[in-house]
């Protein structure tokens, strides 16, 4: 079978890493939906968070570009390459996303970003970046191997190297480790602080691989590593293959990309995704959540949504569609314009920044929204029967050879965030430029002997998007020097419901990687406890509390900041639970609930009793937002 090996590729073309705070790892998803938690789940036995690693195969193609056959060892050796950096500290303020306006439009012609730490200049600014150089391994069970820089001499580690038994890399990125070139200083920001570093990183990953005599240089991939996700299970209502998919459409680099709508595919994982985040926020509870009005895991209501408009005859869920579809936010209309709580209720890339613009307020991408106006109009295939949904892998290894390197290429996005971008949680505003991409997910990357361009004093849009800007190519820490630094004071910050007036929960930024409200653990022990009166049960699954509370949100802001910085792996994971009554037909709870681990934290029970939020009360409101802004009128 080997012999017919002409080419290799590695997949996933973008692999996703995350930061932990624990020497224990678990490898990151390789499918794109539910599968089981990693053993022990997402802490270890001291309570530390779990780091993600990376894991990337290498797949054999024939001269019809077709894969052959994974490529492991002992059938062939593989030689490793990775080189990853982090250049947050030498690049430029993450003001706003900066293809938001036309280059030529007022505000495109006046708005810029400021070099960030602008006052170290010259051959100091070299010390910025810490650069782990281009590390190799190889061979079965290797490793680690170390990837390290410094920041202005002091060694920071990115992450190492590993191999599993087949030879397939793992890359760990790393610790969380956050420090500023002055001592004790306090961050100041939700995205530029002055002096201070992180750990995250990305780069290009390269293989070498030998078939008997013959050597193989395999296509490479990119491997980013992110914050951690709080919320591992839950899928953001607008994923980052989404993104990258909208990206490359018109490019050549995709397959079927006007293919038909498809209930299944193409709008149910869209309805389900946002009754999926009443578990990390209260407002999706309220308006999503089990038994609300619009409960996207309700079989019937699925039944009535997935009937397409038949060939003769009455279309009699016609109105029901338009009902659902007009409640789904429109583009181009300035967000003022616009109710707060069009669907999905999610602060846009513009929010806090440009509130008069049409993306202060979130819109999906434009292939989604013609596949949702294809739903809305009938015309899609009636796919989904929710008494026989279709049963997909559970393991990696039961996809079918010939779908499995798009099935990795696919599932590392697919638990990542496709926005808002300000800036983001994984990646930001850059995924969504076709000119970052040489092939479908892939990078185009710039040669290694080819120095970073200087842009200068201030980066404008018309540099950023032109053809010779920062986005025609890119090197090892190009894609994670756009976020924020250091990360940890991004998602200590955006969060939901900046106006209580309107609704203390809505809109919301990241719910589903940076949770807003959770159901704790002691609330849920009362949910499935069927000796308990049902009244206690139904208020204990009716309570969420505010996930930040541990941060002290009395505290000045800058104080909350460096809480998380020093204490983001004490902060609880969302995990799936089951409900041990489920299958009693009067239990009137899910049969899945999504809850908080137990946090690391011993807060007072005063601070607690104001954390939570209760359907059909007001909740945290005017505290929670006082304490979100420390005193400050806006995050921005």
């Amino acid at each position: 079978m080997l012999e017919n090996v002409v080419s290799a590729k590695i997949h996933p073309a973008i692999g996703i890493a995350r930061i932990g705070n624990s020497d224990e790892y678990f490898v990151g998803p390789e499918l794109p939906y539910p599968t089981a938690p990693p053993d022990g789940g997402y802490k270890d036995a001291q309570g530390k968070l779990k780091r993600q690693a990376a894991r990337f195969r290498v797949y054999g193609y024939d001269k019809d570009n077709r894969p052959v056959a994974e490529l492991t060892a002992p059938d062939c050796e593989i030689v490793w390459h990775v080189h990853v950096a982090n250049k947050k500290s030498a690049w430029y303020d993450f003001r706003f996303a900066l293809d938001l306006f036309a280059v030529d439009s007022p505000r495109g012609l006046t708005e810029s970003a400021s070099r960030r730490n602008a006052d170290i200049t010259g051959a100091d600014r070299a010390k910025l970046v810490i650069d782990a150089k281009r590390q190799s391994i190889d061979g079965p069970n290797a490793g680690p191997v170390r990837c390290s820089g410094s920041f202005f001499g002091k060694p920071v580690y990115l992450g190492e190297l590993r191999t599993d038994a087949a030879g397939r890399l793992e890359f760990l990125g790393g610790r969380g480790v956050s420090e500023s070139l002055y001592g004790d200083a306090e961050p100041i920001a939700f995205a530029n602080s002055p002096g201070w570093h992180d750990d995250v990183s990305d780069g290009p990953v390269h293989a070498t691989v030998k078939i008997g005599q013959r050597r193989i240089e395999a296509d490479g991939a990119w491997v980013v590593t992110a914050p951690p996700n709080y919320a591992p299970e839950i899928v953001s209502p607008q994923t980052m293959y989404d993104v990258v998919y909208d990206a490359n459409i018109g490019t050549g680099t995709w397959e079927n990309a006007e293919e038909r709508t498809s209930f299944y595919r193409h709008i149910l994982p869209l309805f389900q995704q946002l009754t999926q985040t009443q578990w990390v926020n209260f407002g999706f509870y309220t308006r999503y959540g089990w038994g609300g009005a619009y409960d996207f895991d309700e079989p019937a209501f699925l039944r009535k949504l997935g009937t397409p408009k038949p060939e003769s005859g009455d279309d009699l869920y016609a109105e029901l569609r338009r009902d659902v579809y007009y409640q789904f936010r429109q583009p181009d209309s300035p967000s003022s314009a616009e109710p707060p709580f069009r669907w999905p209720p999610i602060y846009g890339d513009a929010s806090g920044s440009f509130d008069d613009e049409p993306r202060a307020l979130f819109t999906y991408t434009k292939t989604i929204r013609r596949h949702l106006k294809s739903w809305c109009e009938g015309d899609f295939d009636g796919d989904y029967d929710p008494s026989n949904p279709p049963q997909e892998p559970k393991r990696f290894e039961d996809v079918a050879l010939a779908e499995q390197p798009q099935t990795l290429d696919r599932a590392a996005l697919h638990w990542c965030m496709g926005g808002p971008f300000h800036p983001g949680c994984e990646m930001t505003w850059i995924a969504r430029q076709p000119m970052m991409y040489r092939s479908a997910t892939r990078f185009r990357e710039r040669p290694s002997d080819l120095a970073d361009p200087d842009y200068g004093e201030v980066l404008t849009p018309q540099r950023v998007l032109g053809d010779t800007g920062p986005l025609a190519a890119s090197g090892p820490g190009d894609i994670t020097k756009w976020m924020a630094v250091p990360w940890q004071t991004d998602t200590a910050s955006c969060q939901s419901g900046y106006v209580p007036k309107v609704d203390p929960y809505l809109p919301s930024f990241w719910p589903s990687r940076v949770p807003n409200h959770v159901l704790t653990e002691d609330d849920y022990n009362v949910v499935v406890n069927a000796q308990r009166p049902l009244s206690e049960r139904v208020a204990a699954f009716n309570t969420r509390i505010n996930w930040l509370y541990n941060l002290n949100l009395d505290a000045p802001y800058g104080e909350q900041l460096k809480t998380m910085i020093s204490s983001f792996g004490k902060l609880g994971v969302v995990e799936r639970r089951p409900n041990p009554n489920a299958s009693d037909p009067n239990d009137p709870f899910p049969p899945a609930l999504y809850v908080e681990s137990r946090p690391g934290f011993t807060p007072p029970p005063a601070l607690l009793a104001k954390a939570r939020a209760k359907r059909g009360s007001e909740g945290v409101n005017e505290d929670f937002v006082r304490a979100r802004f420390g005193g400050r009128a806006r995050r921005f």
